[in-house]
């Protein structure tokens, strides 16, 4: 149309490609910055534990520094401070001033939280670390005017003069945070180049501060914290590409768009499009960004801890490389003849991001088939099995990934996880997965038979020990029900193809009862160990120690055994020689050393019943009502020592809870239990979980209280253990000369020891110790405490390791275990 001045013609179809909004990008959480908190949280932990590990090493290094220092002028040690602080006001003035000019306030909030949030942590984990450590150890460090240096605290000698530096530093952390954030929108190489500058900087700092390269890994973690928690908190703009991005990419390999529209399909790892060309040609383009490298590296890093064999090959080192590999692999099965979708041309795309089209096919995924027919899961064996003889594993092999179009024929799909010279086990592992995926769908007997048309039964006994759930994608475990589904499959693989039942191969590294163990260790040793620290401070009080005591508390420890095997003899119908029951404890003690949550102790006394012709599940329940009298004794015994120390008349820093809060709490106990009976799933727990043990131990008990010696044998030897370990501990105390009555010790010590039979450590390791300590720190001084607990667990704890080998060497010798 002509303008009001008639100079030139707008076209409609101008006018409407002015009008159209830009595209914005959408804000979510993204997985980069889960795996940069992992990252950083690993990195700030190896960097606390190997400074307070290796110190002796970093005062080394302080004064090889501090001698490097002194050989320059007195202005050197503040340039790496000078150029981070250029780097830093830079980055932010430029940050500013793009953000005005951009109006895009949120990435400039962003920015400044994240320089603020990591100079700040940085700062206080520096004043947290120096308030822990005792004040004369500081000033220790200090001799003959030369650096001997704590490498948390930085001590540096100028001029004479002693400059206290936090172990903190708050400009580098800064830095590291802000390139963490403006990262999201820098490209890549822009980044990288950053990063190279903060590395030389922070080199240089180690060169002429004195300051040891271990502290700067703990100011690198800080920053990368900081900047995942900001974007965690506030989202960042997703790094998936656009629409006008995917156009534009393809259309850069010789593929011009009509129309491009995203799908919301089943497509783990990647965003897929569909594409239009002027002529009608569609095109499958797979969209990857880094996202989706992020999430790829986190996966690959929980298989790799928590899967012992998991078969991952190593991750590219780029994206682009993952998408070529995925490219040459589907390219390499289409020329082995299988059913593949052509691959026509790969491409960058966006910021970072990369694209693979296909040729798209019409139809849908047998997933989604409700009745998939023998002559194509026949076809679909086929294609695997020429896959597999030309060592090719797909490793994604569900359902969802065989494509069957409007013709009826099948077709193979997504080769991101695909790989060539692929091992036995990674084959046999795809065998697994597309029969667990195929029975989900189409019942076990016919998934069977469909693979026994192809597959000999050697690779079904292949097969065999990877059917199971850590085996199989989670996708696969979902449908088919995890191991209800499996079980029934492997049973009648086994029983229709003949085969022997070999076990599940063992994948599983950690355990969560492992982490549990392994946190539970890491939280011990972090409050324990700086209390221990001055072994030889420690063994010279042990030396002074009162040594009556200390045989007094020796043969306590050897009572509980006695107290233990008459206990659980109790708690045995029949009649069972105490010598070898004795020796049982022993052994079993050993055990529990070795095994966490007593798992070795348990089994050593099932098994040593059941040789003695004990029937297992007599065996098994003995143990069971052995632990309920351990349990009721405890109680009952904290109980009668808090009222017998709040009756006391000696004066303790101990405040003990009135009767009424007392009965508040107990009240609060049957009010939440009442809650959790009224709820469906709380009277579902209680009736399955909780009740059936009951009902056992009750009607065990009420055997056993048919027979008044055997119900005394029970409860008396479960108060001997307890008491006798109660009475091992403060003869410990009275070595070293304290004063605390022995009420109030013996609350003290039956909650701590209580608290730390909770830990998954073998024998409460780590956690005993910390406990006691703790709980009795509130009535006595550490000097005395300290050694104190150290003696009462040499005695009752480590001691007993020799005699419980010689004890179980001596069972299994005589066929006893």
């Amino acid at each position: 149309m002509l303008n009001f001045m008639g100079v030139s013609r707008v076209t409609s179809v101008e006018l409407m490609t002015a009008m159209v909004i830009p595209e914005q990008r959408p804000r979510e959480r993204s997985p980069i910055d889960v795996l940069r908190l992992v990252g950083g949280g690993l990195l700030l932990g190896i960097g606390l534990l190997t400074a307070n590990t290796f110190d002796s090493a970093f005062v080394g290094l302080a004064s090889d520094g501090q001698s490097i220092l002194d050989s320059l002028p007195s202005w050197a040690a503040n340039v790496p401070a000078a150029i981070l602080t250029v780097i830093l006001l830079a980055a932010v003035a430029a940050a500013v001033g793009w953000a005005l000019y951009t109006h895009r306030y949120r990435r400039l909030v962003q920015l400044l939280l994240g320089v603020t949030l990591a100079g700040g942590a940085s700062l206080l984990l520096g004043q947290a670390i120096e308030a822990m450590i005792d004040p004369h150890v500081r000033d220790a460090f200090i001799i003959d005017g030369s650096v001997v240096d704590d490498p948390l605290l930085r001590l540096i000698t100028t001029n004479g003069g002693v400059r206290r530096v936090a172990p903190g530093d708050p400009l580098l952390a800064g830095a590291v945070a802000a390139l963490a954030i403006a990262g999201s929108w820098l490209h890549r190489r822009r980044s990288r180049q950053i990063s190279l500058l903060l590395a030389v900087t922070a080199g240089l700092t180690t060169m002429t501060a004195g300051v040891p390269a271990i502290t700067l890994l703990v100011d690198i973690a800080v920053g990368m914290i900081a900047a995942a928690l900001v974007f965690l908190a506030t989202k960042r703009h997703s790094p998936a590409l656009l629409r006008s991005e995917v156009m534009s990419a393809t259309a850069d390999i010789g593929f011009e768009l009509a129309d491009v529209a995203p799908l919301d399909v089943d497509a783990r790892g990647s965003q897929p499009w569909i594409g239009t060309t002027p002529d009608g040609r569609k095109l499958f383009i797979k969209t990857l960004s880094r996202d989706e490298r992020s999430a790829d590296l986190l996966f690959r890093f929980y298989r790799w801890v928590t899967i012992r064999r998991s078969g991952d090959h190593r991750p590219f080192s780029s994206l682009r490389q993952a998408v070529e590999h995925e490219a040459l692999v589907a390219m390499h099965a289409k020329s082995l003849g299988i059913s593949t979708p052509n691959v026509v041309g790969v491409n960058k795309a966006g910021l970072d991001g990369v694209l693979l089209v296909f040729d798209a096919l019409e139809g849908h995924s047998l997933d989604l088939d409700d009745d998939v027919s023998d002559d194509v899961l026949t076809k679909v064996w086929q294609m695997v099995d020429t896959l597999h003889k030309h060592r090719l594993a797909h490793r994604d092999l569900r359902l969802a990934n065989v494509f069957l179009d409007t013709e009826g024929d099948a077709h193979l799909i997504d080769f991101g996880f695909a790989e060539v010279g692929a091992s036995d086990q990674v084959i046999s592992t795809d065998v697994a997965e597309l029969l667990a995926s195929t029975t989900a769908v189409v019942g076990v007997e016919r998934a069977i038979a469909a693979a026994a048309e192809v597959l000999e039964h050697e690779e079904f006994q292949a097969a065999i020990p990877w059917m199971q759930k850590l085996a199989l994608s989670g996708a696969t475990r979902a449908a088919i029900g995890g191991e209800k589904g499996l079980k029934p499959l492997r049973e009648t693989v086994i029983d229709k193809c003949g085969l022997s039942a070999l076990p599940p191969v063992r994948l599983q590294r950690i355990s969560p009862k492992t982490l549990m163990v392994i946190a539970t260790l890491a939280v011990s040793a972090f409050f324990l160990l700086p209390q221990l620290a001055d072994l030889d401070t420690l063994l010279d009080q042990v030396k002074d120690a009162s040594i009556p005591w200390i045989v007094a508390a020796t043969m306590l420890s050897l009572l509980t055994y006695v107290g233990a095997t008459v206990s659980l003899l109790g708690a045995i119908p029949g009649r069972v020689p105490f010598p070898g029951a004795f020796l049982a404890q022993l052994a079993s003690s050993f055990a529990n050393r070795v095994t966490p949550a007593k798992v070795g102790g348990v089994a050593t006394n099932i098994r040593y019943f059941q040789k003695q012709g004990i029937p297992v599940p007599i065996a098994v329940s003995a143990v069971g009502i052995n632990g309920v009298a351990g349990l009721i004794v405890h109680i009952t015994m904290t109980t009668f020592f808090f009222v017998l120390a709040g009756r006391s008349d000696v004066e303790t820093p101990v405040s003990l809870p009135s009767t009424a809060l007392l009965l508040t709490i107990l009240g609060a106990i049957l009010a939440i239990s009442a809650l959790v009976y009224i709820i469906p799933w709380g009277r579902r727990l209680l009736s399955k979980q909780v009740m059936p043990h009951l009902r056992t131990a009750g009607s065990s008990l009420k055997t056993i209280a048919a027979q008044p010696g055997k119900l005394l044998a029970l409860f008396g030897g479960s108060a001997v253990i307890t008491m006798a370990y109660l009475a091992a501990f403060a003869a410990s105390m009275y070595a070293f000369g304290t004063e605390v009555s022995f009420p109030v010790m013996a609350v003290l010590f039956l909650s701590g020891s209580a608290v730390a039979q909770a830990a998954p450590t073998p024998g409460g390791l780590g956690a005993t110790e910390a406990a006691l300590v703790a709980a009795l720190s509130t009535v006595e001084a550490p000097e005395i405490v300290v050694p104190a607990v150290f003696l009462f667990r040499l005695v009752t704890y480590w001691l007993p390791i020799l005699p419980g080998w010689l004890a179980m060497t001596s069972l299994q010798r005589r066929n006893l275990l």
